[in-house]
């Protein structure tokens, strides 16, 4: 069986810059969200937060529609402190490029929340390494989303510090593309490809490096709001974590009720209907929520078939579930399957 991770999620900001990338190279964000298979559904969830399936779908929906296997550095080109929420702001006023890292995995959830990826930092007295890797294995790896993060580090650091910063190279664990010299000019310095990691590497004295608009005073004043928006975000999405964890093994026994979710909870129905109301929620939207989640991610175990991935959801038929299915990506479970190379057993 596929393991099921906790549920990620990525700040809005960060999808925004994905809209404005594709967008300058001739794909409207309409085109990108019918491709994506998310249609308006995005405008209808929590605006502040898109569930991580969706930001991969939106990634590799935007290389196939622009044609550019290089769209990660058309989004890394205009970065700016919003795409990383108010972590960004934080960050542009630390004293140092150096400090910038160490506050950045403080606040790191207001960008990438925990459960699909994580960034690791790495020094000595010569060399530092700052780099990102996928840790769920319920969620596909995506180049384009990897490239966007390495690169726009990147860049945002160059913007910060207000000076070039030489790389001693870049590693992406991914295949390389048809054109490398274009990573190479955007990077400035040799870009490896089949590496064990994405990563940039640099040399460690760059990690003095005064930011141009260091400001102790609004940078407290800025992670006290960065305090503040990860309070706001997770009290709500960790209710919202909690109902979906409750939902999944309700699901089979067609029990996934409000009242039988409300019990999980250890919480009366009518409290969990009041919690999920002063989050803009309902109850039968986080139920369909949690079943496209599972979908995808019992779709991709080829030891279950189209009929026990639809009992596993808790649907009385067959073809209710190929209705919800094509409805959330315009297609029926067995096209999609085939499009992702998943055999069934």
């Amino acid at each position: 069986r596929v393991k099921v991770e906790a549920k990620s999620s990525v700040g809005a900001g960060f999808v925004a810059g994905l809209f404005e990338a594709a967008s300058r190279v001739g794909v409207e964000r309409a085109a990108l969200l019918r491709h994506a298979g998310l249609g308006d559904a995005i405008d209808a969830a929590n605006p502040a937060r898109l569930p991580m399936s969706d930001v991969i779908a939106l990634f590799e929906a935007a290389a196939v529609l622009t044609g550019r296997d290089d769209i990660g550095l058309e989004f890394a080109r205009r970065v700016r402190p919003g795409t990383f929420n108010v972590l960004g702001y934080a960050l542009m006023t630390c004293r140092t490029l150096g400090e910038a890292i160490e506050v950045a995995p403080h606040f790191r959830r207001l960008v990438f929340d925990i459960g699909y990826s994580e960034m690791r930092f790495d020094r000595n007295e010569k060399e530092a390494r700052l780099g990102w890797r996928v840790v769920s294995d319920a969620l596909p790896y995506c180049r384009s989303l990897a490239e966007s993060l390495i690169a726009s580090w990147y860049h945002f650091g160059r913007w910060m510090a207000g000076v070039e910063l030489p790389l001693k190279e870049v590693l992406f664990r991914h295949a390389p593309p048809s054109d490398v010299s274009r990573y190479e000019a955007f990077f400035e310095c040799p870009v490896r490809f089949g590496a064990v990691e994405n990563a940039l590497v640099f040399s460690s004295h760059l990690l003095a490096m005064p930011l141009v608009q260091a400001d102790e005073n609004l940078h407290l004043a800025m992670r006290e709001q960065a305090r503040a928006a990860m309070e706001k975000a997770f009290s709500q999405s960790d209710l919202v974590h909690r109902l979906h964890q409750a939902l999944i093994p309700l699901m089979p026994k067609c029990e996934a009720t409000l009242e039988h979710a409300a019990s999980a909870l250890g919480l009366s129905p009518r409290t969990l209907q009041r919690r999920l109301g002063e989050a803009s929620l309902r109850f039968q939207g986080v139920l369909d929520a949690a079943r496209k989640d599972m979908a995808v991610i019992y779709l991709r175990d080829p030891t279950l078939s189209v009929l026990d991935v639809s009992l596993l959801l808790g649907y009385a038929e067959h073809s209710s579930f190929t209705r919800a299915f094509r409805a959330w990506f315009s297609c029926n479970p067995s096209a999609w399957r085939r499009a992702r190379g998943v055999v069934p057993a």
